[in-house]
């Protein structure tokens, strides 16, 4: 079964959701029933390659607020990643542009549990380690670690390879009417924004003919 998933690596949200789609996967033991479709919603497409600008320091330019009250901004965001087991230091991340991100994973598009792995050693780096994802050097690490073909990683980057692609997956979710991520779809079941584990066992559950006392926690 396929589930089509629209995201961008710098959002908190799309890390937190897609961890509890794995979880609820993970839990009704049916990895290999599902093949993801991932697919690209940069949530700042002005975003530049290098800065030296972490998130909370540009949100306190822009509000003109201390720095202490903007890292306190991201508290909330913090604490929900907790929740779901992860560690999310979007105030301390940096804001580059994930479009090489975005083709890097696009590129393996044949593989969805490759994809699925990259998706997460990409997050992890930004709001975990707080890595650039505008950095080749960064993205190469993360191709190396998921045994993709430096050379043809690096042929990708140096390019714009794929770029129509992440374009076209943009613009596809706009044609819905939707303007924020993650947005989820399951067996023609749409979820816009983070779900709980439970619900996506109902939808995944339900979508592969399983009885309600298998996916269901009475």
């Amino acid at each position: 079964m396929r589930i089509s998933i629209w995201g961008d690596y710098a959002c908190p949200y799309c890390y937190i959701g897609e961890t509890y789609l794995q979880r609820a996967i993970k839990e009704l033991g049916v990895e290999d029933k599902i093949e993801y479709d991932l697919n690209a919603f940069q949530i700042d497409l002005d975003a530049p390659k290098l800065t030296n600008n972490t998130n909370a320091a540009l949100l306190a330019y822009e509000k003109a607020m201390p720095l202490s009250k903007a890292n306190a901004a991201y508290d909330h965001v913090k604490v929900l990643g907790k929740e779901a087991g992860l560690t999310i230091n979007e105030a301390t991340a940096y804001n580059t542009n994930t479009m090489d991100a975005h083709r890097m994973v696009q590129a393996t598009y044949h593989d969805s549990k490759l994809t699925a792995s990259l998706a997460d050693d990409l997050f992890y780096a930004y709001f975990t380690e707080n890595k650039e994802l505008a950095d080749h050097e960064v993205l190469l690490e993360i191709a190396k670690k998921n045994s993709l073909d430096l050379n043809e990683v690096k042929k990708l980057l140096e390019s714009n390879d794929y770029q129509d692609v992440v374009m076209q997956e943009e613009a596809d979710l706009q044609s819905r009417g939707i303007q924020s991520v993650p947005y989820f779809i399951i067996a023609g079941q749409q979820f816009d924004g983070v779900q709980d584990v439970s619900t996506f066992k109902t939808a995944i559950g339900a979508a592969l003919g399983m009885k309600p006392g298998e996916f269901l926690n009475f």
